[in-house]
């Protein structure tokens, strides 16, 4: 099992104008990392997730998830926009997104985990205001590697 979060895949200062931009780019970084093995099935994944419950949180905050068989590894990917996006399924806007793509194996509910550890994040304000400010990925590394930690066991089950 890789590391949940990696510094190679946090990017800051992207400039995507849609959600579909933003699916497809997270979509095309996790096949590339190779940890996934389709990347049409994971933006599909984000679609059908949101046409259950949206993602987009207050504050111009989203949390895309997808649980999916062609996801192999736990990832969340961070991206920071530089413009609101539009977020149709709220009819409100972000520009930044807690990726959360899960192996549909996920036997120990490692979704609900990792969801629950990243929401209690963005809900501090200190913590926001940091991942906004921050001058490069090293930074919102550093505050996110914890996440690593937590699933540091499951690599050695």
């Amino acid at each position: 099992m890789k590391d949940v979060i990696v510094r190679e895949l946090i990017f800051i200062d992207t400039v995507f104008r849609t959600q579909d931009e933003v699916f497809n780019f997270i979509a095309t970084r996790l096949f590339e990392a190779d940890r996934s093995s389709n990347k049409s099935e994971v933006v599909k994944g984000f679609y059908d997730r949101e046409s259950e419950f949206s993602t987009c949180m207050n504050d111009g905050i989203a949390i895309p998830h997808c649980l999916n068989q062609d996801i192999s590894d736990a990832t969340v990917i961070v991206v920071r926009n530089q413009f609101d996006i539009p977020w149709p399924q709220k009819e409100d806007q972000a520009n930044l997104f807690f990726s959360l793509l899960i192996p549909k194996k996920n036997e120990n509910q490692m979704h609900i985990r990792i969801l629950a550890q990243v929401a209690q994040l963005i809900m501090e304000d200190d913590f926001i205001t940091d991942v906004r400010d921050s001058k490069n990925t090293q930074n919102i590394y550093d505050l996110l590697k914890d996440l690593n930690k937590t699933f540091e066991m499951e690599k050695e089950t």
